[in-house]
């Protein structure tokens, strides 16, 4: 693994395509979370307006 790392930090032209790709695959998870966050605040919102609504207690 060291080699690996001491061959593209050597060269950086093979290092800028890799870290490219690393930086897309964080954002494009960020964005996943991200959206997953929006979808499960709006449920809890509706869900306790859905309680609130009927009267229920928490």
């Amino acid at each position: 693994m060291a080699g690996i790392v001491e061959y593209l930090l050597a060269n950086p032209i093979y290092l800028a395509p890799i870290l490219l790709m690393a930086a897309m695959l964080v954002f494009a998870v960020l964005k996943k979370l991200l959206k997953l966050a929006v979808v499960l605040a709006i449920a809890a919102g509706l869900y306790l307006l859905l309680v609130q609504y009927f009267g229920g207690g928490l």
